[in-house]
């Protein structure tokens, strides 16, 4: 008897490229692609790149579902991505609903960080860790949760949003309008803004841990506020959730002093049981996070993946 092969495409829609790739019900990736995203161009612009890419991707494949992950929270009411503060084009009404009006497959949305959680926790956690979060720093800083082996929405979607978890109740401003978030300490943009305060001079982030590297004394006080801002975040974390492990992903996460010092601010401020690791993991899937994750969606959607 032949076996019919069943296919589906991710979609992971940032505010300066789309890339898709082509799974089979092994999740197995057998395309992938990429373009830009162009939301400067209008929402018809955006959908159109999107529509060539899946098409291009999925090539001869019959595909089932198409899963896609956004910046911010999609409501399906108001057909709105709520939370997308660094792409004001992705908030207004529309651009979801255009799209699934142009493909006959169903599209189902996520938050990009989610896809992220989903990803590396099929990749490396799976059957060692079951409750997992997993943090994207990068030009923002956000996150999502697997508790107990299961993707955790939350009843309106917004669980995870560590980025604006608040660190200093009268600090620095967010991109949000709040003070003191986590993502206004975190993110690659206030790593630069930080040493900039510090010197008169911007650099991009991985600039600074090379100036870290030299010895330069302003670089050296960015990162070691930051491990501790770090560390004690994720320790809160740990303390409601009891977590098992942290992924960290994202263009910051590359920096690698997080590593070896973020851990043991985050383990002496531990609440509860004794003696427990927590461990701090680096992504492995790189850039390929995002859209694998958002291939699952889809295939969950087709009732071949479970979480």
């Amino acid at each position: 008897m032949t076996r019919i092969e069943r296919y589906a495409v991710g979609v992971d829609l940032g505010g300066t490229k789309v890339e898709a790739c082509l799974v089979d019900e092994t999740r197995s990736v057998l395309a992938r692609k990429r373009r830009p995203s162009e939301p400067d161009k209008g929402r018809e612009r955006v959908v159109a790149n999107i529509l060539e890419l899946v098409d291009e991707t999925a090539g001869a494949a019959r595909i089932e579902a198409v899963g896609m992950g956004t910046p911010g929270t999609y409501h399906p009411a108001d057909d709105i991505m709520y939370g997308a503060p660094h792409t004001p084009l992705y908030e207004e009404p529309g651009l979801v609903g255009l799209l699934r009006s142009k493909l006959d497959v169903p599209v189902i949305v996520e938050n990009d960080a989610n896809c992220l959680a989903l990803a590396e926790f099929f990749a490396q956690c799976h059957g060692t860790y079951g409750t997992v979060m997993a943090v994207i720093l990068g030009t923002g800083m956000g996150s999502g949760l697997i508790l107990d082996n299961r993707l955790y929405r939350g009843p309106h979607g917004n669980a995870g949003e560590i980025g604006h978890m608040t660190v200093d109740i009268d600090g620095r401003l967010c991109e949000c309008g709040r003070r003191g978030c986590g993502e206004a300490y975190l993110s690659g943009p206030s790593l630069s803004r930080r040493y900039a305060e510090l010197t008169g001079i911007s650099i991009p982030p991985d600039r600074v841990f090379e100036e870290y590297k030299a010895g330069d004394r302003h670089a050296r006080r960015v990162f070691e506020e930051s491990f501790r801002i770090m560390g004690e975040l994720f320790a809160d974390c740990v303390n409601v959730l009891d977590l098992e492990a942290i992924v960290l992903g994202g263009g910051v996460s590359n920096i690698p002093l997080w590593y070896d010092h973020v851990p043991p601010v985050m383990l002496k401020s531990l609440f509860g049981t004794p003696g427990r690791k927590v461990p701090l993991l680096k992504a492995v899937l790189g850039d390929s996070a995002g859209v694998l994750g958002a291939a699952y969606l889809a295939l969950r959607e087709m009732g071949l993946l479970e979480f």
